[in-house]
């Protein structure tokens, strides 16, 4: 999967060979200049990243954030790339495998520390602010809006984190949690409303965390409240929610934002965000509530033996040469 590095018997016979045409060109040997050895360059060898392999989302190569991103805000270009699941175990597991070297992963994921994953630092601030935020419907009335918003007063990146440990590392039900969470935060709703309302989610641990909140406090409310909690990804989410079928899900703000139109200058500022992406959702039939402080972004991580194999504690770390 990595290239070797060259060995230092082959860095001595290169040598060996570029005295002697240095010396046979100083006799005259006929050798012209444009025909001499070119001194090597610095920097020691090829970019790290093209010796690596680049795991994440299948819609990577799409994303503005992901691999275009990383290739105009960086100049990275990977060796190789293996579509993964969206931040779950599949890529933790091909990470500690060995399968990929670069792994993309969540801010918040208890896997980071778990496994003593490097953190690679967004150094030229690529990502963009990513506040967990209810998407909803024209369904979802008054009552139900209030209810979400209670959710996103309480949650914090420090909170969501602890409790996407409790269902990636103790294996325990988002359902669970997320009842443990809104007992502990005294979250209620007043009873009394009508009508029946779909969560959605995508298939991954803090998704499916917050999405059980909202349906269990809009069940609170007294609605009824049917769950879609394993879908693949935004591309089958989205569409779900401008369709009806779908009609509370929690988003993030950048993501969809740059899903919506890739050249949206989103930014690490949420009301930015929140003011490009009212009208895109606008004309789908969709709004957004409160966004929650939880700050949840993308994160490119690698393994400590990578890390210290080549240096890396940034994203130009990858696009720098390798020693």
């Amino acid at each position: 999967m990595r290239r070797p590095r060259r060995n230092a018997h082959g860095a001595t016979l290169f040598a060996a060979a570029l005295a002697l045409a240095l010396v046979m060109g100083a006799c005259g040997s006929g050798v012209s200049e444009d025909d001499e050895p070119e001194a090597p360059s610095g920097g020691g060898g090829e970019p790290v990243a093209s010796q690596l392999v680049l795991g994440a989302p299948p819609e990577c190569p799409e994303r503005p954030f992901c691999i275009p991103g990383l290739e105009e805000t960086y100049g990275i270009e990977f060796a190789d790339f293996k579509p993964l699941d969206v931040g779950g175990p599949l890529t933790v597991k091909a990470l500690k495998g060995g399968q990929v070297d670069v792994g993309l992963l969540f801010s918040t994921s208890s896997a980071i520390v778990a496994n003593d994953f490097v953190l690679l630092e967004d150094d030229k601030s690529l990502q963009t602010a990513e506040n967990i935020t209810p998407l909803v419907s024209e369904e979802v009335d008054d009552s139900a809006a209030e209810a979400l918003d209670q959710i996103s007063a309480a949650l914090t990146t420090e909170n969501i984190t602890e409790l996407n440990g409790r269902v990636e590392l103790d294996q325990e039900d988002p359902a669970d949690v997320a009842a443990d969470f809104i007992e502990q935060e005294g979250i209620s709703a007043e009873g009394g409303a009508s009508g029946e309302l779909t969560v959605g989610a995508v298939a991954f641990a803090e998704n499916q965390i917050v999405a059980e909140m909202y349906a269990q406090v809009l069940e609170q409310s007294g609605y009824t409240v049917k769950r879609q909690t394993d879908l693949g990804s935004r591309e089958i989410l989205y569409p779900a929610l401008k369709k009806g079928e779908v009609d509370v899900a929690p988003e993030y703000l950048g993501s969809l934002l740059l899903f919506l139109d890739p050249k949206a200058e989103a930014t690490g500022d949420p009301e930015n965000n929140v003011s490009l992406l009212e009208p895109l959702i606008e004309k789908d039939g969709l709004r957004l509530l409160q966004f929650s402080e939880a700050n949840d972004q993308n994160a490119f991580v690698v393994t400590q033996e990578t890390a210290d194999e080549f240096g890396l504690t940034t994203m130009s770390d990858l696009a720098a040469a390798s020693g």
